[in-house]
């Protein structure tokens, strides 16, 4: 046999024995997981189409990433333990401590894969809403972000953070060579303690790139209004207005206040009390729960998918229910007011430092006051607040500063609670969140006034003499029921 096809022939078997290997072969490092059955069946196609370059090349490859990951695949057996579920009956604090002691057992060379589950089910087990990874001179920092408050985690070393932003990346399907420009991705991660969706958020900064990490929709189906805790007198508010065929609901506050998960709650109660009738389709930046039943669009600017020309497309879809993941343009806001108009119920989200203040963004976006006035149904504007620990409340006096900011609202000045910490919320004196809403009715005399194009305050006047309880007041209250300490009501409500 010529020496010619007798390289022929070795190099075609190489490129086999590559393509079977790669299916088995452990991940590259830091990298991902082996190639899926297709990726493999282009490695056999070019092993006959292509011997002379596919067999060496992918051989040294396969064999380079087996060499490389034969003592990450060890330590990983070694560190399993921190990924399986903890024993029933722990608390938070318990729980979040024996997740910073597994991750400061992680030997120095674990790898991204271990790095970034181990993050994600700290996440989930310790009900975090967030995950920062903070990168410094010589690594990075890892903080969760629990019931408003961060917490740290713990510290990775350089290489460690390059192996762990590439599997973010490799997980998110974000681009590997781009480092100096911001990237946004998002993906699903199976936990011991449930299903995670995390969303990616990716900047350059000084040190490399930051990630932050948001948990979201970490049960398999989104919340209902029974999930909130909702005041008596809001959920009917609420309830009430989502029974009108058509308009416009606002809800409003700063970022993380829940605002989302009120608009999720919403339309889950329409979907169990409209049945057959409700056509439900959403335009939202990001997608953050699955709704069973809805038309669900991501806002994809790259592609000049942007909140008006998604709001606009799903006009044409014949839809009931619209929601509006945020109207922060003249157009998106003119499309919605006249989509309302015209007979839908839309549900969306305005940036505005009250209730009242919703209505002046509007019009500074252009809306005309009587269009608006005719629309607008009502405005939620709510916060979130720390809830006291139950197991370590206790009775406490207002501080002389505090007396006289009570006074200002004409509110009690006795019957508060606070906290001391105790094992079951780690010290801390909170255990988990509470929300407090500000609740705008559009009145006939509210929409008179409305056409005028009065200032926030002019609006806020005539609506409290029509019943609308002040955010402050509303947050108030729940100290006084013992929900939340004085000193956070206050914070928030400012």
């Amino acid at each position: 046999m010529p020496l010619s096809t007798r390289i022929f022939f070795a190099m075609t078997v190489a490129s086999l024995f590559t393509a079977i290997l790669v299916l088995v072969v452990p991940d590259l490092p830091g990298i991902g997981p082996p190639p899926k059955l297709d990726d493999a069946l282009g490695w056999l196609t070019g092993a006959v189409t292509q011997p002379l370059f596919v067999g060496p090349f992918g051989l040294a490859l396969v064999l380079y990433g087996w060499v490389k990951t034969r003592p990450l695949a060890q330590s990983r057996i070694r560190e399993s333990h921190a990924l399986t579920p903890l024993a029933a009956g722990l608390s938070r604090a318990q729980k979040l401590e024996a997740t910073r002691t597994a991750f400061a057992t992680l030997t120095p060379n674990a790898d991204g894969l271990v790095l970034a589950e181990l993050m994600v089910h700290a996440g989930v087990r310790v009900g975090a809403s967030d995950i920062h990874l903070h990168p410094v001179a010589d690594g990075a920092t890892v903080v969760l972000r629990i019931d408003g408050a961060l917490e740290p985690l713990g510290v990775v070393n350089a290489q460690q953070y390059g192996l762990l932003i590439n599997r973010l990346k490799v997980l998110g399907r974000l681009a590997h060579y781009v480092t100096d420009r911001p990237q946004d991705g998002q993906f699903s991660l199976t936990t011991p303690d449930g299903d995670a969706e995390v969303r990616i958020s990716l900047l350059p900064t000084q040190h490399g790139e930051k990630a932050v990490m948001r948990l979201a929709g970490l049960a398999s189906k989104g919340p209902r209004l029974d999930d909130l805790n909702l005041p008596e007198s809001v959920r009917l508010q609420l309830t009430r207005l989502l029974d009108k065929p058509q308009g416009l609901l606002f809800f409003t506050g700063p970022t993380g206040s829940g605002k989302t998960t009120s608009i999720y709650a919403s339309v889950a109660h329409l979907q169990q009390h409209r049945g057959a009738l409700a056509q439900i389709a959403t335009i939202e930046d990001p997608i953050e729960f699955s709704l069973e039943g809805a038309a669900q669009t991501q806002v994809n600017r790259a592609a000049g998918l942007d909140f008006a020309t998604g709001l606009r497309a799903l006009l044409r879809q014949d839809p009931n229910v619209l929601v509006v993941g945020e109207i922060r343009d003249a157009e998106t806001a003119r499309i919605a007011t006249q989509a309302a108009l015209t007979g839908h119920l839309i549900l969306t989200t305005v940036h505005a430092d009250s209730s009242a203040g919703v209505f002046n963004r509007l019009l500074e976006m252009g809306v005309e006051p009587p269009v608006l006035a005719s629309v607008s149904l009502g405005a939620f504007s709510q916060r979130l607040l720390r809830r006291l620990c139950p197991h370590c409340r206790r009775p406490e006096e207002p501080t002389g500063e505090q007396r006289l900011r009570l006074e200002e609202v004409g509110a009690a000045k006795t019957g508060y609670s606070s906290s001391d910490g105790c094992e079951q919320c780690g010290g801390t004196g909170v255990l988990g969140r509470v929300a407090v809403f500000e609740v705008l009715i559009m009145t006939d005399e509210l929409r008179e006034e409305l056409k005028k194009a009065p200032n926030t305050q002019q609006l806020i006047t005539l609506a409290a003499s029509q019943g609308l309880v002040p955010l402050r007041v509303a947050a108030l209250k729940r100290a006084q029921a013992g929900d939340v300490s004085l000193a956070e009501a206050l914070r928030v409500s400012e």
